[in-house]
This record gives C-alpha cells, structure tokens and sequence, in this order.
C-alpha cells in the first residue's frame, strides 16, 4: 500500500510572512508503491474506453492521410506543446510562437519556453522510435532540453531534485501545499521502478501510457518542468509501442479543456482508483484524434482551396508553397527560398500570387527584409482547440463517458444516390474529385449527385474543398471500407 513519510520543515529565519512563516511544522508527503500490474483489472466500462481509443489512434495511424504526415505531425506538435505548456500557467498565442520560431532572437522568455516544449516532445517522440530499453538517462536527456534556457531553474535540468517540493500553498514551504510529493532519497528508486514500466510491452498501450504518465505525475521527479516531461511521457509510450508511429495524438489540450477532471483523475490514480483514471486518460485519449482527424481535414480543404485559387499547378513551387506555408506560418522570400530550393525571384513570385488571393499578407513595414504571415492557418490552429474546448457533444460536467459513434448516416440505410457516390468516391487521386467526375463514376445525373453530396457533407461524410471540389473525411473512408467490403448491412 502507498504510504505517508512524515517530516519536519525548519523554514529559513529570514522566510518572509510574520513569525508563523519562520516556526518549523510537521508535514506529510506521499510515497506511491512502485508500479503493480499483475493484479490490473478494467471494469467493462474502462475496457471499452481503453479498447476505443486504441482502435481510433490506430485507424489514424494507418489511414491515407490527405496531407504529408510530417506537415500534420508538426502542426499537431505546435498544438499539443502550447497546450502542454499552459496547463503550467505559461500562456503563449499560436502566432506568438510562430513568430517566435522564426526569429528566436528577439521571442520572449514564455515563448522560448514553449519552444522547449516543442524540443522536448520531439526528444520524448524519437526516444519512442528507437529500438533499446528506456533508460533514467532518457528521462534526464528529455528534462534537460525543456529547461536548460530557463531563468528561474535551469541550473537543475537534467538533475533528479535532491530537494523537497510540493504542489500548491506558498513558494518557500510546503505549508498548505494541495501535493507534497515522495523525499528525494525516494525519487531514484521509484523512476528505476517507472523506467520498468515503459520497458514493458504485457499491457494496452493506452493504459500503460495513462498509468506511467499518473505515476511519474506523483513521484515529481524534479525541481520544475515535471507536468511537461509527464506529458511527453505520454508520446514515447504510443510511439514505442506503435499504435501512434506516424500521427501524434494530441492529448494535452483535451487534458487543458478538462482540467478539473485531469487533476481529479490523477489524484483518483494516487488514491488506488487505477481503472477510474485509466477510462479518463482513455477518453481523452479518444477525442483528440477525432480532433485532429476533423483538423486534417480542414487543413487539407484550405490547402487544395488555395491551390485552386491561385491556379497553381502540381509540378509548381506555387503548389509546394502552399502547404510548407502552414508548417513556417511567419516567413521571408529568403526562407521561402531555402525551403523550396528556389531563386529569389521564383519566391517572390509565389508569395505575390498568394497575396492576390489574401492567404498571406505583409506584416513589416517598408519595403525592404519583409515578413509575411499566413493567418488562415493561425486561425485553423485556435480553431482546432476551441473545437476540443466546445462542450458539443453535451458533455458539460464530465468527461469520462463512452465515446459516442461518430457515423451520423447507418451505412445499412443510406439512401441509394448517397451509397453510390461514397462506395465509388474516388480516393487516392492527385486533386480532390469534382461532381462531375463523381456523379460520372457513381453512375448518377449531376444535380442528383450535387443534392447527394450536400447531404453527405452536413453529415460530415465529406468536406467542399471549393470550385465544385470534394475531399472524403475520416468517417467517409470508413463508410466506404465498409459498403465496399459488404459489411454495412
């Protein structure tokens, strides 16, 4: 059973506070048992969360994705690091750290932190990709790229904490502290026990991620920067264990949305509530890749509207630009060079055609070194965590309940013109198909097709991607799969 060390805090004579400040007191911190799967049980509900979310992230995984994956998985990684980083109190907007990646020199001490974030889940990602065991110095390695450049403790990264710190109350003692974790003579020992767990391969990988994340949240195993590395945690355990090797799952923002019910569920975890905290994790897990599946989506229509737009074709630099601006949202002709490997001149020409149709616009003054920004894909990015933040589903009060089937239209009663056009959607094709393509293969008039494909789309089957331009979605695939495969009746 976990337990409690008791111990006596001798504040210094100079704490500040009035006389209560300077007396000693008698406080107590939490010392968990190390990690114990062998008696691990699910009640039905959990194993049904645990079973979804890992049947969701690996559909993900494994889908045709509309854009290339590195696109994605960096702007999911920009999302997943700033909402890693608030939940620590460190607010930073989306074109605050663009602007900050692209000029670093002059970004503020918030966003170089946010940066770190970024850095730090990259390390914490690729530790997963590797094929050896997990070692403490993993853990050290990914503390330290987090808070190196920090002010406050950057002297400590990289240093299990060879001190006592605690949660809540006042900053010079653990009085009244909401968490006082193990003593530091406790720390070593209970990361060699955790560094075990994400070596072990014997559990769902959703459930491991959820119990290593809990754990490693309850030992605190440092000075500062214990709630980030937590989280990265999260990402080397479903990159290990190859359900999420190409799409990262971007928890923390869902984590962020729901915070109460974050902290409820670790402290469920610290109090032996294992299966409670798990179907938390396990749907939190859920609804942020169905967040970033709708993500993709939008990116990728936005994407194809711009390239129609501006007429670009696919053996263009035009073509090239329009998705790499997402990745480098704040941008020169100079690095729009460097990244198309193209003249000076080639880039200016991309950025003007841009322009003309409003997808970037100059944000310096004067004519000379100008920076541009592309502000759709800002807006995409807040919309993307206003959308996890949007209560749409009803859900106020809770988060922990099944995940509702995402398919509006059973596919055993879609309409004929409607089960068609989705069993013939043409998938796998340069550009987006337009009605007339799909109402030809589908074997349907055009303006029934056109009726057709607007039913589909306010289900969410499939996305207008402009000039008469259609994209299948995430539950339109699997529609598809299943009509073609004989399984929707």
């Amino acid at each position: 059973m976990p337990g409690w060390h008791d111990a006596v805090w001798v504040p210094s004579l100079s704490a500040p506070g009035g006389r209560r400040a300077r007396e000693r007191f008698s406080y107590r911190a939490f010392v968990p048992d190390p990690v114990d799967l062998t008696e691990l049980t699910f009640t039905a509900a959990t194993a049904a969360d645990v079973a979804e979310a890992e049947t969701a992230i690996g559909v993900a995984d494994h889908a045709h994705h509309l854009l290339a994956m590195e696109t994605l998985a960096r702007l999911l990684l920009r999302s997943e690091s700033v909402a890693s980083s608030r939940i620590e109190g460190l607010e930073c907007s989306q074109r605050r750290l663009a602007e900050a990646a692209f000029a670093p020199e002059h970004a503020g001490e918030t966003a170089r932190q946010v940066i770190a974030n970024i850095d730090a889940m990259r390390v914490a990602i690729e530790l997963g990709s590797v094929d050896r065991e997990i070692g403490l110095d993993d853990i050290r390695r990914m503390h330290e790229v987090l808070m190196r450049e920090d002010r406050a403790t950057g002297r400590h990264a990289g240093v299990f904490r060879t001190e006592q710190n605690w949660i809540g109350g006042r900053d010079d003692s653990p009085r009244g502290a909401a968490y006082v974790p193990p003593p530091p003579e406790r720390v070593e020992p209970l990361m060699r026990d955790l560094v075990a767990l994400l070596n072990r391969d014997d559990v769902p990988a959703i459930a491991q991620a959820a119990i290593a994340h809990a754990q490693f949240e309850t030992i605190h195993p440092f000075v500062d920067g214990n709630g980030r590395v937590g989280r990265c945690l999260i990402h080397t355990v479903l990159t290990r264990r190859r359900l999420a090797s190409r799409i990262l799952v971007p928890v923390s923002p869902v984590l962020a949305a729901y915070g109460d019910h974050y902290i409820q569920g670790l402290v469920d975890f610290r109090e032996g509530r294992v299966d409670e905290w798990c179907g938390t994790f396990a749907f939190a897990a859920r609804l942020a890749v169905d967040g970033a599946t709708r993500f993709e989506e939008r990116l990728a229509a936005m994407i194809v509207r711009w390239r129609l737009e501006s007429e670009a074709r696919p053996d263009s630099y035009l073509w090239r630009a329009c998705e790499e601006i997402t990745i480098a949202p704040v941008f020169t002709v100079a690095s729009l060079r460097t990244v198309l490997d193209c003249s000076n001149t080639a880039a200016a020409e991309v950025i003007e055609r841009l322009e003309r149709i409003g997808v970037v616009a100059q944000v310096s003054l004067g004519r000379r070194n100008r920076v541009y920004l592309n502000r759709a894909v800002l807006r995409l990015l807040d919309d993307f965590e206003r959308d996890l933040l949007t209560d749409a589903d009803g859900r106020a009060g809770r988060l922990r309940t099944s995940a509702r089937a995402k398919t509006a239209i059973p596919p055993a009663v879609l309409p004929s013109v409607e089960h068609a056009v989705l069993e013939t959607f043409p998938v796998g094709t340069e550009e987006p198909p337009d009605t007339g393509t799909i109402a030809r293969i589908a074997g349907y008039r055009p303006d029934e097709t056109r009726s057709a494909l607007a039913r589909l789309a306010s289900e969410g089957t499939v996305v207008a991607a402009g000039d008469g331009r259609w994209i299948l979605t995430a539950e339109g695939r699997l529609l598809r799969a299943m009509l073609r495969t004989g399984d929707a009746g």
